[in-house]
């Protein structure tokens, strides 16, 4: 790869599975964990000083698609952050890559989303998401990436709290018709490379675009391919009880769309993406958050 490819929030679970991946293709990233005392904008000139041609941000990607933090004080700080980068690589002509997400609708369209939709945040981290996401797209060197449901092996992210409750033996009760895209770490990471790759080619395929894992899976089909592959392993005996409980009756209700599934149709076009399943990926997941095969949690 010619560009000079910067990545910040190299130290996370996307962060390392891109790196991973650049580095089994002899690509080299500059690499940029988290600082001691948090991302501070007072640090943007001195990374810009060793001039890279594109910024990857994933600074605050397991508090936005892990965690989905809704704080009001964390939320302003990585508005400020972010609004900071983005001003600091349009003074220095550098590219940029934002990920963003199905949150910045409200979930009531009945079909996947495309990037023809208008946002509807519902939620404080939608909304801010959709914010910079207009602050971004004045600037025309720019990617913007919506995903929908990113699954890592972190113990208190969306994979990690769904496993913990379906290894409890104890009844789960999951939300009915809450949909999206099922969508492993390093299936993202793929995308952003290929992006990466096909911009470094001196194609100008700047814009916004929708990636999520193939086949549009309700959270409660998600659980019971999840109970198959547990079974498989070992890491469970008995088919845990599943019992189908209104979405609204949620926590996530108000704070996540109902709907988050993405149509992948643009970026298909454009860069030749083609979705890959998450049902052939379940394996691997489960083998990085749960340890080796047949081991029982505990």
């Amino acid at each position: 790869m010619r560009m000079r490819v910067m990545l910040l929030g190299a130290d996370n679970r996307l962060g390392q599975a891109l790196t991973a991946l650049a580095a089994a293709e002899d690509i080299q990233l500059m690499a940029v964990g988290q600082p001691e005392g948090g991302w501070r904008a007072e640090a943007l000139d001195s990374w810009l000083a060793q001039q890279p041609d594109a910024v990857v941000n994933l600074t605050h990607y397991h508090e936005q698609f892990q965690l989905g933090v809704q704080d009001a004080r964390t939320l302003q700080a990585q508005r400020a952050f972010d609004t900071a980068l983005l001003a600091a690589c349009q003074q220095h002509d550098v590219l940029l890559l934002m990920l963003s997400s199905a949150r910045v609708f409200d979930g009531l369209k009945p079909a996947p989303y495309s990037e023809k939709d208008e946002t509807a945040p519902a939620d404080p981290l939608g909304a801010m998401q959709a914010e910079l996401e207009q602050r971004l797209l004045v600037w025309e060197r720019h990617l913007i990436l919506r995903l929908s449901w990113v699954l890592d092996s972190s113990a208190e992210g969306q994979l990690g709290r769904l496993l913990t409750q379906l290894c409890s033996a104890q009844p789960v009760t999951l939300a009915e018709e809450w949909r999206g895209n099922p969508t492993p770490v390093t299936d993202v990471a793929r995308v952003i490379l290929a992006l990466l790759k096909q911009v470094d080619c001196d194609a100008p395929l700047y814009g916004l675009y929708h990636y999520g894992g193939a086949e549009v899976s309700s959270w409660i089909s998600l659980a019971k391919a999840l109970v198959q592959e547990l079974l498989a392993a070992g890491y469970i005996e008995h088919d845990p009880l599943i019992q189908p409980v209104p979405f609204s009756s949620q926590p996530m209700a108000g704070k996540e769309p109902q709907n988050a599934a993405l149509s992948g149709k643009r970026i298909l076009h454009t860069f030749g993406i083609k979705p890959r399943a998450w049902r052939s990926q379940l394996a691997g997941l489960l083998e990085q958050s749960l340890g080796a095969k047949n081991q029982r949690p505990q």
